[in-house]
């Protein structure tokens, strides 16, 4: 008689249970999954998208909080709310360095080429190619402040709100909005009867609206260390 290795009795037994055990785990993420894709949360987002995009936002909160004295010099010297650039930062790259958007934008401060080197020559600056305004942190932030602060120069009657609408669309096409509205109080009032008729409203205007939100959270953040 041949004794028989336990190890090779129970092996297979073993295995097939894991195999089980995995698919059955398997299944429940799948369904947790497809629940929370189901559930949604008070805002009517789907839950799943819900813990995504708060971990996004707050890990964004944290890593542009980092940047701050970055934040405060470079706005100082353009006369800006320091929390104002820090939303945008916020809104454009959630602080993440080398990035770049479908359209193109760069960096921190997500610039287009074109109006960074517009900002380079205003400050006496050679102008920058595509890989340093992707790179470098700190000249891709003194473009962005000084992008801003001349929206805001060459446009006074424009509140902060519309400042951010231009930033992220473009000043020449918020100036025809306006226009076409007759204003560009009347251009959000439209955007605001859109919304309450169950339509979509500017995805710029909502980034304003957002990004100035955030700005808030920041001036809380670091309310002792404001101008």
């Amino acid at each position: 008689m041949v004794d028989s290795d336990p190890g090779t009795i129970f092996a297979p037994r073993q295995l097939n249970s894991a195999r089980r055990v995995l698919t059955r785990l398997l299944i429940l993420c799948s369904l947790l999954v497809a629940v929370g894709w189901l559930v949604h949360d008070d805002q009517g987002r789907p839950i799943v998208r819900a813990i995504v995009e708060d971990y996004s936002k707050q890990r964004g909160i944290r890593l542009v909080g980092e940047r701050w004295p970055a934040i405060f010099e470079a706005a100082k010297k353009e006369d800006l709310d320091p929390s104002l650039v820090a939303g945008i930062m916020w809104s454009e790259s959630r602080g993440v360095s080398g990035r770049v958007s479908s359209i193109g934008a760069l960096g921190l401060m997500q610039l287009m080429l074109t109006a960074a080197s517009d900002a380079a020559e205003r400050l006496g600056l050679e102008a920058p190619d595509h890989d340093t305004l992707l790179h470098d942190d700190a000249l891709n932030l003194a473009l962005g402040c000084n992008h801003l602060a001349w929206l805001r120069d060459s446009t006074p009657e424009w509140n902060a709100e519309a400042l951010l609408v231009a930033y992220n669309t473009g000043r020449g096409r918020l100036l025809e909005w306006s226009q076409e509205a007759g204003s560009y109080q009347l251009w959000v009032a439209s955007q605001e009867i859109r919304h309450r008729a169950g339509r979509s409203m500017s995805p710029a205007l909502l980034y304003a609206r957002e990004t100035l939100r955030v700005r808030n959270a920041f001036r809380e953040q670091f309310a002792g260390d404001q101008r």
